[in-house]
């Protein structure tokens, strides 16, 4: 006999409701409050909670939470890591550019909390590295460093932070005027490159305190803003005074191969411009907003992370890098066998500061003004 399943409410929705925890909660915290009747889902069962005595339903613990069509998740996450823009997917699933955007964001923020609680079971016991890897956004008017924090055996995609940078290099006249003309409107911080990696320096504390290893080296080449960045963070320049973290920075492009101190870097480097169409060469899919390219970066993570084979050329090993980093990963495929299908809560979740930029949107894109559109149902 086949026994129907019936949903439990695991807490409120509610920020702000004391019944918004996830664990064991007391008997009869809610009770159902009707349904109503959705076009996309069928008949949904409300409930109401009695201690705030806002209203929630089964939907908004659902991924899909106030979608109104069902799109197939899995479609979007194979074809946007084999470089796959925007028009493409929209043509594919016979869908808007909107409504393919839509659903990149709320796979982003499955990717952020899968990428929080994965960080929860890490316990480093490798050297670390981290760069900038550059693209532009918009225009080329408008180069971007995105810091990235990879592990020098695993290669594992610790962290990510981003800061939009001035075109330097060989320019005509007419080129350097109209760049005059855009610093008037939007001239990029000057410290934008040592103030992502001082942020950066946050989550690179944070994983020493869990490493087990007694001295933990950190490799960049030499940009002159890195040592500034790290001794800038308080907890990190500790730790650097201590002994516990060594700083080494020398040329990415010394030597080839895995002898160059910066071959977890280079080889990022190369996935990126291989996997991800706004940063291939020569492409014409430039990202229009930095939000958005961030969403993209963060599906991408976890799939470098936790499903793509360690090395291309021996792909049923079962070895990932998350596994190499040290991963609980029989509780990681788990989760991600259930993947885009719960609604993750920003208000659970230990956010860094980079993933918290990326969840609300704080980022900001050259020639944009106001805030960017945050939807409601994330602010929870």
């Amino acid at each position: 006999m086949l026994l129907s399943y019936q949903f439990v409410p695991p807490f409120c929705p509610q920020p702000d409701c004391p019944m918004h925890y996830e664990g064991r909660h007391p008997a009869k915290w809610y009770r159902k409050d009707g349904h109503h009747e959705t076009a996309c889902f069928g008949s949904v069962q409300r409930y109401l909670c009695k201690h705030c005595g806002h209203s929630f339903s089964t939907q908004s613990f659902s991924l899909d939470y106030y979608a109104k069509r069902l799109v197939d998740y899995e479609q979007i996450f194979r074809q946007l890591r084999s470089t796959a823009g925007i028009r493409d997917l929209a043509r594919n699933l016979e869908i808007s550019r909107g409504s393919v955007q839509n659903r990149i964001f709320r796979m982003a923020r499955w990717s952020i909390a899968q990428h929080c609680l994965a960080g929860e079971t890490l316990h480093v016991n490798e050297d670390l590295a981290f760069d900038g890897f550059e693209g532009y956004t918009r225009s080329k008017y408008f180069p971007h460093h995105l810091n990235i924090l990879i592990g020098m055996q695993s290669q594992f995609f610790y962290a990510m932070d981003f800061t939009t940078l001035r075109r330097k290099g060989n320019m005509s006249a007419a080129q350097r005027l109209y760049r005059s003309f855009l610093d008037q409107a939007c001239r990029p911080d000057r410290k934008g490159v040592e103030k992502s990696i001082c942020r950066l320096a946050e989550k690179i504390a944070c994983l020493c305190r869990r490493s087990s290893k007694e001295r933990l080296y950190l490799y960049s080449d030499d940009h002159q803003a890195y040592p500034r960045a790290l001794y800038r963070s308080h907890n990190l320049s500790t730790l650097i005074a201590e002994g516990r973290v060594v700083h080494q920075h020398s040329k990415s492009t010394k030597e080839p191969g895995r002898g160059n101190s910066m071959f977890s870097i280079n080889y990022m480097d190369r996935q990126l411009r291989k996997d991800m169409v706004n940063y291939v060469r020569k492409t014409v899919n430039v990202a229009k907003n930095v939000c958005c390219l961030l969403d993209r970066l963060c599906i991408y993570r976890m799939h470098h992370n936790f499903i793509k084979p360690y090395r291309e050329n021996s792909p049923k090993s079962g070895i990932t890098h998350g596994s190499l980093a040290g991963c609980d990963m029989g509780w990681m495929n788990n989760l991600l066998a259930r993947r885009f299908v719960h609604r993750p809560f920003a208000t659970l979740l230990p956010l860094e500061a980079g993933e918290r930029g990326i969840w609300f949107r704080l980022f900001n894109t050259p020639q944009k003004w106001g805030e960017e559109y945050l939807p409601k149902y994330a602010r929870g």
